[in-house]
């Protein structure tokens, strides 16, 4: 007999509370095709979310929700008191409306006491609306946005008495749909405690200005988490001596530093030759030195604000230097890094199921640390980086070794897995195309397993391939990062 009917079915359902403005919903007259933006909207969010897997969630709306008898203040009430998000679509007559604002306030009452109030706000923007007329919880967020400024200055609405751009419109729409599904998905799972102010500082280091609206939204989000983020602002000190003083200051106070990196350096302040970016990451580089477990995250995000070309990220961060112990590499976008990030400030557990420690037998093979190492990083796996040269710090007991051969001479592969095999339970050595071919073809060495490799994993996927082959097993929910 089949099982199927008894097993728990996860739902992923919650109310996601729509706040619109009635006149954002007015069909054009003369017009009996186009919908009213709101209503397409609606309904093109609701197949959405099916499509996501969040069939169950409830898209709720006023005009379908309440019927012309009922009372329509008691009936938001109760809507917004079963609200898990909150979707405000900002225009021109959403921010002159009371009573828009009031059900994005009453949404924020009712969830005073709760974690992260930011995270259930999800902001549409139909049109662009003066700042100082948005609400300050809304101001330099990251937006849905469902227009496109051209260069002489004109709006260009993908909706507009009718759907103007069908890609660039569907394309937020799906955006959004999989950051509202993911987080329906993750509440589900887990129960989120109330919690008080941590008193837990994180660097969250000034970027330039093609980043400020992200910072912005990761500051945000850590706040409304109860972590105090330095500096306050996406800005320091003019002077280069005010800059680094305070850069010093605000290190020390903090457990773990977050770094936001675009195509350049920065601005440099008065008497610097280096800009605000590089010099950050400078002083948190020398500020781990002293300070032992001191963190890290390079974010070099695959895709920038107004770019349409891909980025790879490893080009990106080799720009500031070689990733050093205790760094890793994030790629995907802020939505994502906030939820991970925070996912890794909570964790709880004294250690990971296991251990990888990633080594290299020369310094012309620490680019292949480095990239190894970054994109080994799953959830329930430490990872280690050992650049040559190293002392060896990091022995627990039944790690697996994972040794890139690039560059490095025989001599160098054979005295590091020598010094590794004290600690290891297992070594695995991945021949990569250069230095000495001979020798590699040659190779064989009796407890380490050797692999060829015509290059390293180009990303994530890729890298839990290759766990995959050398026999190192993930469970499904740690490999969906």
């Amino acid at each position: 007999m089949s099982d199927i009917a008894g097993s728990a079915v996860p739902n992923y359902g919650g109310t996601v509370f729509v706040s619109y403005a009635r006149a954002d919903d007015e069909r054009p007259p003369f017009d009996d095709t186009a919908q009213g933006w709101v209503a397409f909207f609606w309904q093109q969010l609701r197949w959405e979310l099916t499509n996501a897997g969040v069939s169950q969630a409830e898209l709720w709306l006023d005009r379908y929700e309440i019927e012309p008898a009922e009372d329509f203040t008691e009936k938001i009430e109760a809507a917004l008191k079963q609200a898990k998000m909150i979707i405000p679509i900002l225009s021109p007559n959403w921010v002159t409306r009371p009573w828009c604002r009031k059900e994005l306030e009453r949404f924020l009452e009712l969830r005073s006491e709760e974690g992260s109030q930011v995270d259930s706000i999800v902001p549409v923007k139909k049109r662009e609306a003066p700042e100082s007329d948005v609400p300050i919880v809304l101001r330099n967020r990251e937006t849905y946005k469902f227009f496109a400024k051209e260069p002489s200055g004109r709006l260009r609405e993908f909706y507009w008495r009718g759907l103007r751009d069908k890609d660039a419109y569907f394309d937020v729409l799906g955006q959004m749909a999989e950051w509202i599904s993911g987080r329906l998905q993750t509440n589900a799972r887990v129960a989120k405690p109330k919690r008080p102010t941590l008193g837990r500082h994180i660097y969250v280091a000034a970027p330039t200005d093609e980043l400020r609206d992200a910072w912005q939204r990761l500051a945000n989000d850590l706040v409304g988490a109860g972590y105090s983020v330095l500096p306050p602002e996406p800005r320091l000190p003019d002077k280069a001596a005010q800059t680094d003083e305070f850069i010093r200051d605000a290190l020390g106070r903090c457990e773990m530093s977050v770094h936001l990196l675009c195509e350049s350096d920065g601005m440099k302040p008065d008497g610097s030759d280096e800009g605000i970016v590089r010099r950050q990451l400078i002083l948190a580089r020398e500020h781990a030195g002293a300070v032992s477990a001191f963190p890290r995250i390079l974010w070099a995000p695959k895709w920038l604000p107004e770019q349409k070309e891909r980025r790879d990220p490893f080009e990106v961060v080799k720009r500031f230097g070689t990733v050093s112990a205790g760094e890793e590499v994030y790629a995907e976008e802020v939505t994502d890094l906030s939820q991970w990030l925070r996912g890794r400030l909570d964790h709880k557990d004294p250690e990971p199921a296991q251990t990888l420690l990633v080594a290299g037998g020369s310094a012309d093979d620490d680019d292949l640390v480095s990239m190894l190492a970054n994109r080994l990083q799953f959830e329930g796996i430490r990872v280690v980086a050992l650049f040559a040269g190293d002392p060896m710090r990091y022995a627990p007991s039944g790690v697996t070794a994972l040794v890139p051969w690039g560059k490095a001479d025989r001599a160098s592969i054979d005295a590091l897995l020598s010094s590794l095999s004290a600690c290891a339970s297992r070594l695995v050595l991945l021949r990569l195309p250069g230095g000495d071919e001979a020798a590699k073809r040659r190779f064989f060495r009796e407890g380490t397993y050797s692999e060829p490799l015509d290059a390293l994993p180009p990303d994530r996927e890729a890298a839990r391939a290759l766990l995959d082959k050398i026999g190192i097993s993930q469970s499904e929910e740690r490999s969906r990062k």
